[in-house]
């Protein structure tokens, strides 16, 4: 399987300034996995020329532009540079809210604990700055919520079990 239509279009995006860093580290977690033709090398050496020559915007500057596009909102969100991992807490363009989240699971228990731990830290600020109450009981795992306090007690509690997240 090739991943060149990959590198192919993460060049356009980079020539752009519009490669993020979570999605670097996505395409060079899948070329490290696998022996690449010449052509994929060499596709991958311009992509990084590309890269050491063109400012990216950061994964929240991408992740904001894409849900404006779509009329959402983007209420809280983190991504590790150094993993593979991300926390995130969207509303889309009809008031329902989403929570997102990946921990690398390339990395051991203590990072993925640590990480865990400072989204909780995080989030729990972002939502007592903006005066929303986290729940006391349990809260199933949806794909929306009805509400932000909804989706970020979700949030929290999965991230009590951050071996049990993978991604």
């Amino acid at each position: 399987m090739t991943i060149l239509p990959d590198i192919e279009e993460a060049m356009e995006d980079a020539r752009n300034g519009k490669l993020s860093p979570y999605w670097q580290n996505d395409l060079s977690c899948q070329y490290r996995c696998q022996k690449l033709s010449d052509e994929e090398q060499q596709a991958l050496s311009e992509l990084n020329r590309i890269l050491s020559e063109t400012p990216q915007w950061s994964s929240e500057e991408e992740l904001l532009h894409d849900m404006e596009n779509i009329g959402g909102k983007v209420w809280f969100c983190h991504f590790w540079e150094e993993h593979h991992s991300m926390v995130q807490l969207t509303e889309d363009c009809n008031g329902r809210f989403n929570a997102a989240y990946v921990l690398d699971r390339d990395t051991s228990s203590d990072v993925r604990r640590e990480a865990a731990l400072l989204a909780q830290k995080e989030l729990a600020e972002c939502m007592q700055a903006l005066g929303i109450a986290l729940l006391d009981t349990p809260v199933p795992e949806q794909m929306k919520y009805d509400s932000l306090a909804e989706a970020a007690s979700f949030l929290m509690q999965i991230l009590n079990g951050p071996e049990s997240i993978t991604g």
